[in-house]
């Protein structure tokens, strides 16, 4: 083997990555400046969800378009359908929406949220009797892909 030929070799295999990891089924781009995004369902087990689709439309997101990707990456792309030519994959399709909607949106729910558990409290107060209290615990957990956040 020639010097050359090592010397590539060996330059080849220091700028590999050095680990290994599966891939991501739904890896998306980075979120524009000022926006949130999440992948929404378009199907589910081969059935179309138009309710689903409607009501995250109304809410305001809207499908990610691929022009809007900057770094040169390409990302899978829906190739039929109503969001044909949008960031998508396997019945799901990327979406976005303002920071600032995210964040009013985020507001409305943590109020309603409240505004249940002052109910339930109230409620668990009316039932209460002095020689019988109720042992309250409120406690919540929210996963994703099987991770507790």
């Amino acid at each position: 083997m020639s010097n050359k030929i090592k010397h590539e070799t060996q330059t080849e295999k220091s700028t590999r990555v050095s680990h290994w990891q599966p891939s991501n089924l739904l890896e998306a781009p980075e979120p524009r400046a000022g926006y949130k995004q999440r992948w929404i369902a378009t199907m589910i087990l081969g059935q179309e969800q138009p309710t689903n689709v409607a009501k995250r439309m109304r809410e305001g997101w809207q499908p990610r378009d691929p022009k809007t990707v900057t770094g040169g990456k390409s990302y899978a792309t829906i190739e039929h359908g109503k969001f044909a030519g949008f960031i998508g994959i396997e019945g799901m399709v990327l979406c976005e929406m303002p920071e600032e909607m995210v964040n009013e949106r985020n507001e409305y729910y943590a109020k309603m949220t409240e505004n249940l558990m002052r109910s339930v409290e109230q409620d668990i107060h009316r039932a209460e009797s002095p020689g019988n209290p109720i042992q309250k615990t409120f406690k919540s957990e929210v996963t994703r892909g099987g991770f507790k956040e």
